[in-house]
């Protein structure tokens, strides 16, 4: 195809009377354009509106980087973008939006020459490259997530932590972090079983989804029953009312929780008001928080560290 040579000065004629080539580009699974040298659609393949999901009959004959036709035609997708972003040669294409799922597209350009090796047009050929590019991002996410919580692990957490303080070291932003613990977590497991704790774990990683700036902060199982926050932007007197919101969820809900977790008749006396009573001990079960805000100067094992102390504070009372 690349060594196909274009003798007739017409080069739309050239590709639709070449019935070798148009059988070929047919034959292919990707989607194919063939543009002349202004960039002019002059053909496309069977499988080109299949990938795109458009009818590309609709810009026959007109420049594919003339936005006009694309933006009137497309104006509530991200199409027009994609057909701009293959014209320029870019290999995988922003995010399209089609049939109300994203989807990625790769994208390759060919040059075609004349026999007196003239640029005569492109050939561009397309895949969608969606399910690549969706169990690349499953894999990633497997790495970073614990997956008892649903939340981000303490190796990503780290990770992310180093990125936020050098961007507050650079630009002088607020930055908190939250460090928090479920009290009398060992009591409740060896009382209720392993299975109930493993449940209590999901219930508080709820608890702290649910309180915090959806893609803004982030929340991590930094392990067994310890969680933590960053909060970005975020001064740490201001951090109190994310601690106050996550307080609030796992109050509000773990006695239920527990409820439906709990076949045992006598479940009001062993749980009563958050304290768990079982062989006539007695142990509260709750959060506690604390919090740590950067400051210049300070390195990540420092703000650990003082969360850390500031939750043992708390949980003394």
């Amino acid at each position: 195809m690349v060594g196909a040579e274009f003798q007739d000065k017409n080069f739309e004629q050239d590709i639709l009377k070449n019935v070798e080539i148009k059988n070929l580009l047919n034959s292919l699974e990707e989607g194919a354009f063939v543009v002349d040298k202004d960039e002019n659609l002059v053909f496309y393949n069977d499988a080109a509106p299949v990938i795109l999901k458009i009818n590309l009959n609709e810009f026959l004959y007109k420049n594919i980087k003339h936005t006009y036709y694309f933006d009137n035609l497309f104006k509530n997708q991200q199409i027009p973008e994609y057909i701009r972003n293959l014209a320029s040669g870019c290999k995988i294409s922003n995010i399209c939006y089609l049939e109300g799922k994203d989807h990625y597209f790769e994208n390759e350009k060919i040059d075609l020459f004349s026999d007196l090796g003239e640029i005569k047009g492109a050939l561009y050929l397309v895949r969608d490259i969606t399910k690549e590019i969706q169990l690349e991002i499953s894999l990633s996410n497997e790495i970073k997530t614990d997956n008892l919580s649903g939340l981000y692990n303490s190796r990503f957490f780290r990770e992310e932590l180093d990125k936020e303080i050098s961007r507050c070291s650079r630009y002088g932003h607020d930055l908190s972090i939250l460090f928090i613990d479920i009290n009398n977590f060992k009591y409740l497991n060896d009382t209720l079983g392993h299975q109930a704790g493993d449940e209590i774990i999901k219930f508080t990683g709820e608890s702290l989804k649910n309180a915090i700036r959806k893609n803004v902060d982030t929340a991590f199982r930094y392990g067994g029953d310890e969680f933590t926050v960053i909060l970005p932007n975020t001064p740490a007197k201001r951090s109190t009312i994310v601690a106050n919101r996550i307080l609030f969820n796992f109050d509000n809900g773990f006695n239920e929780k527990l409820k439906m977790l709990m076949s045992d008749e006598n479940f009001n006396e062993k749980l009563d008001n958050f304290t768990l009573n079982n062989d006539g001990k007695s142990k509260k079960i709750g959060l506690s928080i604390g919090i740590s805000g950067f400051k210049k100067g300070k390195k990540a094992d420092e703000i650990i560290e003082e969360a850390d102390i500031a939750m043992y504070r708390a949980k003394r009372g």
